[in-house]
This record gives structure tokens, C-alpha cells and sequence, in this order.
């Protein structure tokens, strides 16, 4: 077959003038014309192309899911979603004897392509997929911790909500370390200055005394990008601090 992009195609196994339907191409086209206003009825006609491969090796029902959840933003309906308590509500796929987790992490690497992480991050969670869920709001907490605006407080939030379901996950000591450091900043620029140092001395990560310089240097070493990245505004807020506190101090000892 001449490929996916064809109507028809030809094989040297056929006899001429026999042709060969693709039956993706013609699937695609017909469904292309109620596919947004009616998604649950596309999923029905791409069901038919489950089995069938594109050149890079991908089955075409997942690819087709992934394109009509982009195009309608239905994937609640089609993909289902977890309620408030984590437990999953069905969607239009449960119905086909399929890998739903397959599929549904296929539709999340599509929107993770696309730069969508919230939405590649509530897919990946529905699969079960939790090692993505965290690699992802990792590199988002770290991106986004100095950002004060709605940006920074929405990933928190989202991440403070996963952090209830995402246990014995290998990535989470780095993100429960990264929401500590959440804390310390919006304790910071709440003007809670002797909460936030108290947050970040228990963390260790920044040396205090002379004695622990050599230490924290060695464990600097050990950290993943995503945190090394916050450490130079870690370390001017930390200098902040005292130095508020100093000052501070000084005022009250000379008001005597």
C-alpha cells in the first residue's frame, strides 16, 4: 500500500488493475464531518482501524483518539475521569475490548507534545501512569517557582491534589521536596520570614552554619536539574531573610 495519505493503493501482490482501499483514509474522511459534534459516534467508526498500524508503528485507534480529543476536548467523555476521591468514572473507550491504559497514555504524550501538561498530566494520572504525572509537575514546579502569578499558584494546587494519590512512586521524595520549597517561597513572600527559614533549615538543602558548608556542598551534587535550578533564588531569599532578621535585631538592640 502506497500509505495512510491514499484512498487507494497498490501492491505488487495484486493483479493488475486491482486497487487496494485505505480503509483508514476513508474512515477518517467520513467521520471528519461530525467527529466534534459527535465524538462518542467517531470513536464507534475508529474502532474499525484498531489493529492497524501507520508507518511509525502506532495503531490507528489510539492515533485517532488522540486527534479527535484535541479537535473536541472531549476526552472526559470519551477517556472518562477521577472524581474528587480518586476513583475512575468510565468513559466511551471502557466499552471496546482494548488496552485502555495504552490508548489513554498514547492520547496524553500527544498533548504532552503539544506542550498541554495539565492535560497530559490529568491523562497520565487516569491511566495510572504516575511516574509521568510526577516527571511532569516536576519540571513544571521547578519552571514556574519563582513566578509570582496565577501560573505558580495553579501548578501548586494541582500538584498538592495528586500528591494524595501519587504513592510509591520513585520520583516522589523530589516532588514532596519541591512542594516543600513551595512553601518556604509563598511563606516568604507572605512576610512570614522566621516560618519560612524554619522550613528551609529542616530541609537542609542551604548551609546555615560553617560547619555544614563542605555537606551541603556534597549534596548540591546529588541534585536533578529541576531543583538545582531553584537554588539561586533559594539562596537570595535565604540571604533575605537573615538579613531582615539582622537588621531587625540591630534596631531592637539599640532601641534599649
Amino acid at each position: 500500500s502506497s500509505g495512510i495519505n491514499a484512498e487507494y493503493g497498490e501492491s505488487d501482490e495484486d493483479p493488475t488493475p486491482h486497487r487496494r482501499l485505505n480503509l483508514c483514509r476513508i474512515v477518517i474522511g467520513y467521520t471528519r464531518k461530525f467527529a466534534c459534534s459527535s465524538p462518542v459516534s467517531a470513536l464507534n467508526y475508529y474502532y474499525l482501524l484498531h489493529g492497524i498500524q501507520n508507518e511509525e508503528g502506532e495503531d490507528m485507534f489510539a492515533v485517532c483518539i488522540a486527534d479527535l480529543i484535541q479537535e473536541s476536548k472531549e476526552y472526559r467523555t470519551l477517556l472518562g475521569y477521577l472524581d474528587s476521591a480518586g476513583r475512575k468514572t468510565k468513559g466511551a473507550i471502557d466499552r471496546f475490548n482494548v488496552n485502555h491504559s495504552l490508548i489513554i497514555c498514547t492520547v496524553a504524550e500527544a498533548a504532552e507534545k503539544r506542550g498541554c501538561w495539565e492535560e497530559a498530566v490529568t491523562l497520565y494520572e487516569l491511566a495510572s501512569n504516575y511516574e509521568k504525572v510526577l516527571e511532569i509537575l516536576i519540571e513544571e514546579l521547578s519552571r514556574r517557582f519563582m513566578s509570582n502569578d496565577k501560573g505558580h499558584e495553579h501548578v501548586h494546587q494541582i500538584a498538592c491534589d495528586v500528591e494524595k494519590r501519587a504513592h510509591h512512586v520513585a520520583l516522589r521524595k523530589q516532588f514532596l521536596l519541591l512542594l516543600d520549597l513551595y512553601q518556604f517561597h509563598n511563606l516568604y513572600h507572605a512576610g512570614k520570614l522566621e516560618e519560612a527559614l524554619d522550613v528551609i533549615t529542616k530541609l537542609q538543602l542551604v548551609p546555615l552554619t560553617q560547619d555544614a558548608i563542605s555537606h551541603r556542598i556534597q549534596g548540591f551534587k546529588s541534585f536533578s536539574d529541576e531543583l538545582r535550578r531553584c537554588v539561586p533564588d533559594i539562596l537570595i531569599m535565604v540571604m533575605s531573610i537573615l538579613n531582615k532578621m539582622y537588621r531587625g535585631a540591630s534596631q531592637n538592640s539599640t532601641s534599649f
